[in-house]
């Protein structure tokens, strides 16, 4: 196990997929207490699933990398969201509901196009192993906007996430800040599928801050908490999926599933109520 970490720190490519890694969870981390606050946990799976068709866009255009336009469909589809919410009387998770199967559905239309793709597979459940320096460049950057963002704008974020009518009434653009937090939510939701895969990123915006709410007394204490549970499950899940030998992705999601068990386990011991 130990020679495990130190090829991490050692090998160029190794230490590579570790920067990606950090950086992915980093940008996840930081945004999940958003995320869960606002309740945009089907949001930002609707975005993920959005990603498909941007890689089958990509394809068939003859893009070198999808990466681009993975992203660019990905932001698409949440300002579409977005603006939709805002002149419609439907409920957000109808709305969702509709993005996800249109973007499914079209992503698929286009695949049957250019068929035989096989690297398919890492878009939908993510591929470590092949993560090179052109992701590194989008996670670090990734998570320099995610960071940014909560840092100047975490308290609105949160403000419009409890109550909208309070925050309209205190005079803030509710709409701007909706519409900002969901380009950065969908910019960091697209560049994670790279790492996780579009079926298991939702995960790591929702884990970490249900992990972190467990056991924190305070928002900042939550905020805090959720970067250092995305943090520790994406070490623990990289090095510990190759010393035994299993998929890097979905170790990733599955620590930080037992982290937030063993929150729910700490709960009570901590002098939290069960159930609130």
């Amino acid at each position: 196990m130990i020679d495990v970490v130190i090829n991490y720190f050692t090998q160029p490519w190794q230490t590579t997929i570790l920067l990606c890694v950090v950086f992915a969870c980093l940008s996840s981390g930081v945004l999940s207490p958003i995320v869960v606050s606002s309740r945009m946990a089907f949001f930002s799976d609707a975005v993920a699933h959005s990603t498909l068709a941007g890689v089958a866009l990509g394809m068939l255009l003859g893009v070198g990398s999808p990466v681009t336009t993975m992203i660019a469909f990905a932001v698409i589809v949440a300002l579409l969201i977005a603006t939709l919410r805002q002149y419609t009387t439907l409920a957000l998770d109808t709305l969702l509901g509709v993005a996800m199967a249109g973007s499914l559905a079209f992503g698929v239309l286009i695949y049957e196009k250019v068929r035989g793709y096989s690297d398919l597979h890492s878009y939908l459940f993510g591929s470590v192993s092949l993560l090179g320096t052109e992701d590194l460049v989008f996670l670090a950057a990734n998570a320099v906007l995610a960071l940014l963002m909560v840092g100047l704008f975490a308290n609105k974020f949160l403000l419009v996430a409890v109550s909208r009518p309070l925050a309209q009434a205190r005079g803030l653009p509710v709409a701007r800040y909706e519409y900002l937090l969901i380009v950065v939510l969908g910019l960091v939701v697209a560049v994670g599928v790279r790492a996780v895969g579009l079926l298991l990123v939702n995960a790591l915006l929702i884990v970490p801050a249900a992990t972190s709410r467990n056991l924190s007394r305070s928002v900042a204490g939550m905020f805090w908490g959720s970067v250092a549970v995305a943090l520790t499950a994406g070490l623990a899940g990289l090095f510990l999926s190759d010393w035994l030998d299993f998929a890097a992705s979905p170790g990733i999601v599955a620590a930080a599933v037992i982290l937030f068990l063993v929150s729910q386990l700490l709960r009570p011991l901590l002098g939290h109520h069960v159930a609130e």
